[in-house]
């Protein structure tokens, strides 16, 4: 657990390097909040379940392959601490913005799908029903 940890520590870090050092829509200062904000929800839609599976027929989920699964939950905790940040930037940085209460409300998501992916078991096989899942978490389809 301590190697994924510190992989993906050094993922995101990487990341944000780039995104520093490149001359990116990120260095523009017009509209700035919006590009934070978008960005946030970019990384905040890679968080779903359903990169752990492949869709079947009759709206099922079949769990991918293991390496596929440690793959996709490394990329969903990076995606967590991106989102997090951009939306923390626009709540910060942009008070006025008129992103700002989507980004906090987006923020209190967050930590409630965190909560969701602490006790992912990737060995486990089993199938999923998208629509259950979705109810089951409160959540809306996007």
């Amino acid at each position: 657990m301590n190697s994924t940890y510190n992989e993906i520590t050094k993922k995101l870090t990487s990341i944000l390097n780039d995104l520093k050092n490149s001359g990116n829509i990120l260095t523009k200062k017009e509209d700035q909040d919006f590009v934070y904000y978008k960005t946030g929800v970019n990384y905040y839609k890679n968080i779903h379940p359903n990169q752990f599976y492949k869709k079947s027929i009759g709206g099922s989920f079949e769990a991918k392959s293991y390496n596929e699964m440690v793959s996709a939950l490394n990329n969903i905790f990076i995606s967590f601490n991106l989102s997090e940040y951009y939306l923390k930037r626009v709540i910060e940085e942009y008070p006025q913005s008129p992103w700002m209460n989507d980004a906090k409300e987006k923020i209190k998501l967050l930590k409630k799908l965190r909560k969701s992916y602490t006790g992912v078991v990737i060995e486990e096989k089993k199938t999923v029903n998208y629509n259950n899942y979705m109810n089951e978490m409160g959540l809306k389809k996007i």
